[in-house]
């Protein structure tokens, strides 16, 4: 083997584990179909959208793709008083197939809560989880996003959304790539960033001052996450047209 070769099997690749996608909605936006095809291919992804690009209709077409294409259920879970917006945009796209449950009883294949109603599901029950408002994962030491990250360990769909992450908070990066299957927030931190402190306790609340990104390995590490997540402020971010967006 020669020295490139070795470099390249020490890249951080991650493959597909998704479908071609099979319902776009009518009223999509170009760069919302754009971001449901990509979601629904990869099929473990996150999906940082700024406010206002659609974000409901996108979470919900994604989940309507997976029922369609496994016959199985999809979990979608938000903050408190936010469930009934998934309702109203669902009704706009024709989507009847969706219900609201607050103790775990079901009936419908696309299922909404709340997050603090969590413990009252099963994970067995679905084959796609998707979870709205994400940032909730920043708290890493929070019950929550424990229980979450055990929760969709084993479903084959996993998709967050949000519409306030930052990119340059490794904390937050780190715990939506644990939750989606992918790289462990602590191995992220071993491998893309250096400790300037001698120590490697993770509960530390003041973990952001203790951590800096490698320099050699900073477009290594961005170009690990733009395999799992999707940034969007504005259409064009996508190559698509501002028009619509223009304030």
């Amino acid at each position: 083997m020669n020295y490139q070769d070795f470099l390249e099997k020490k890249r951080h690749s991650i493959g597909d584990f998704g479908f071609e996608a099979n319902y776009i909605p009518d009223i999509a936006f170009d760069f919302q179909k754009f971001i449901i095809e990509k979601a629904v291919k990869k099929g473990r992804m996150a999906v940082f959208a700024d406010t206002g690009l659609g974000k409901t209709l996108i979470q919900i077409s994604i989940a309507n793709n997976i029922v369609k294409q496994t016959n199985g259920k999809v979990l979608i879970l938000t903050p408190l008083a936010v469930a009934f917006q998934f309702i109203i945009e669902a009704e706009k796209l024709g989507i009847d197939d969706i219900e609201y449950s607050k103790d775990g009883k079901f009936t419908k294949n696309i299922v909404i809560c709340n997050y603090e109603r969590l413990h009252y599901f099963n994970s067995t029950d679905f084959v796609g989880v998707i979870c709205d408002e994400s940032s909730i994962l920043k708290n890493f030491n929070g019950k929550i996003k424990t229980e979450l990250t055990a929760f969709m360990r084993k479903i084959p769909y996993r998709y967050i959304s949000s519409a306030t992450p930052s990119p340059n908070d490794f904390t937050e990066l780190g715990t939506s790539s644990e939750v989606l299957g992918y790289m462990g927030y602590m191995d992220m931190l071993s491998k893309f960033f250096k400790n300037n402190q001698n120590d490697i306790d993770s509960n530390n609340m003041n973990i952001g001052d203790r951590w800096y990104l490698k320099p050699h390995a900073e477009r290594d590490f961005f170009a690990w996450v733009n395999q799992w997540a999707m940034m969007i402020k504005k259409p064009s971010d996508l190559g698509f047209s501002d028009e619509r967006y223009d304030l």
